[in-house]
């Protein structure tokens, strides 16, 4: 699509990249993205496509890949240009990389802003990972140990596990953290595949199917946009790699890699369970050990996925206070406070669900479907500008820094690219405004506790909890086992 040639500073053998030597390498850098993606969103996918329909959810489902990876390609090409154009982006570390390529192309205002929206995304997030470790935690607990334990206490119990975790500098420095969360998503693909075959033959007989509607249709966007959401952190982990142009390798593999796994969740649920899935498929699995070790390895991926999580949002507030990038007591009350940050909001809301709806609604539409597009065209027809200037006169020797115009882009975008553009920018838009909607309507009517905090200094906060880790059965009155056992004490939910 006429690529090639806007890359930066090009000679006759093609573009020059910028190399840093203690970088990591694109597969690492594709397990970053694969680790911090596939987790909290794969589990509720299941539900999104029933919720939807079988065929209006997979097209959603592949548009929303398919959309995705175009735009983190955007992203990757964007900061490339930028590394070769500018100097100052080519050094061992830049702690905001999408607030520069939001000040690059559109102003200072802007960069203030996406540092605004990265923290709210990316808090947002690690919230509903604390929140999803938390019920894990506790399902396992009742599982292994016959332990009850409230969910606000498994809160903290999260908190202070992760807690020390954050205080590593940057994605180069906790890579060990990724491959864990990487593989334990994987692995739980494979065994809940495992589990849907051997429940296939059962519940497959009779898959109740509700009627879909436009209220959860829009709610199915948010969750499959959550799914994909990573794209706050691409241009941090594009900038610790020791070739950031072969970042376009890590996302092409990964976002594939993820839309496999996301496939063979969301159509096996579907065809097995139906309308019986809940919020997470993990507890329509009737093998007992397989429905146990999904759970360990979702919280094993969550977990090690708030590390990563964490660091956007992180390193945003270390360059606006002005921490110094060695360990000390600022990175330690920084990183401190904006974690228990994250925890009391996990104490205030204790339903993932409705959470990760609004945030794959809202603020991750705008970081992975609107700015990535606005941020590349932008770059791009700057740097058409600048060749064009260099061509006509060879004594232009560095490229000047001017924001292009509207009418600059339209006319020097090739059609194909302005239209690609388009159709993303116009998904995005419309989905995320209706998706918002339906999720804030979807969080107000939701039936939720008080938050924990509350619960303590008004009525006490009860040690134990009331897990009852039951299965919840398929079949239209969601009473079939499997095994043949007794429906009544093994179901979550019989309806004789």
């Amino acid at each position: 699509m006429g690529l090639s040639r806007v890359w930066s500073t090009t000679d006759k053998d093609g573009p020059t990249s910028h190399i840093n030597e203690k970088g990591i390498g694109w597969i690492i850098a594709a397990i970053f993205i694969i680790g911090e993606t596939a987790g909290g969103g794969m589990i509720a996918l299941s539900y999104a496509l029933t919720s939807m329909g079988l065929i209006p959810g997979l097209i959603l489902l592949l548009l929303c890949s398919g959309f995705s990876l175009y735009t983190a390609l955007e992203l990757c090409w964007t900061w490339k240009i930028m590394q070769n154009r500018w100097p100052e982006y080519r050094g061992d570390h830049c702690r905001k990389p999408y607030g520069e390529m939001a000040y690059r192309t559109i102003g200072r205002k802007m960069r203030s802003f996406i540092a605004f929206m990265i923290c709210i995304t990316q808090i947002g997030f690690a919230t509903v990972l604390v929140l999803l470790a938390a019920k894990n935690l506790s399902i396992l607990l009742h599982f292994f140990f016959s332990l009850d334990i409230n969910q606000c206490y498994l809160i903290l119990i999260v908190g202070l596990a992760v807690w020390p975790a954050t205080m590593l500098p940057s994605p180069m420095h906790f890579w060990q953290a990724a491959l864990f969360s990487a593989g334990s998503s994987t692995l739980a693909v494979i065994l809940v595949v495992i589990g849907l075959a051997h429940d296939a033959p059962v519940c497959s007989q009779d898959v109740p199917h509700e009627e879909p509607n436009l209220l959860k249709a829009f709610m199915a966007f948010g969750t499959f946009v959550f799914a994909f959401g990573g794209h706050a952190t691409l241009p941090t982990i594009q900038h610790d790699m020791r070739k950031p142009a072969h970042f376009v390798h890590s996302v092409v593999l990964a976002i594939i890699f993820c839309t496999c796994l996301y496939l063979c969740i969301a159509v096996g649920g579907y065809f097995v369970y139906g309308s019986t899935v809940g919020e997470a498929i993990i507890p329509s699995l009737q093998i007992k050990w397989i429905q146990q070790t999904v759970n360990l390895m979702i919280a094993v991926h969550v977990i090690t996925t708030i590390v990563i999580v964490m660091s956007p949002p992180i390193q945003q507030v270390e360059a606006l206070l002005k921490v110094p990038h060695k360990f000390g007591i600022k990175r330690f009350l920084v990183r401190t406070v904006l974690f228990w940050f994250v925890i009391f909001i996990g104490l205030s809301i204790p339903h993932f669900g409705p959470v990760l709806d609004l945030i794959g609604a809202s603020t991750m539409v705008l970081m992975t479907l609107i700015l990535p597009p606005i941020f590349y065209l932008s770059i791009r027809t700057q740097e058409v500008i600048w060749l064009q200037e260099n061509e006509k006169n060879e004594d232009v020797a560095e490229p000047h820094h001017e924001r292009v115009t509207f009418k600059e882009i339209l006319r020097l975008t090739p059609k194909p690219i302005l239209a690609l553009n388009a159709a993303v920018l116009i998904f995005g838009i419309i989905g995320g405004t209706l998706s918002t909607i339906t999720s804030l309507i979807r969080l107000a009517d939701s039936d939720m506790a008080a938050p924990c905090y509350w619960q303590y200094f008004t009525k006490g906060l009860p040690f134990s909890g009331d897990n009852i880790g039951s299965v919840s059965c398929c079949g239209t009155y969601r009473n079939l086992t499997v095994s043949g056992q007794s429906p009544i004490g093994y179901c979550s939910h019989p309806d004789f």
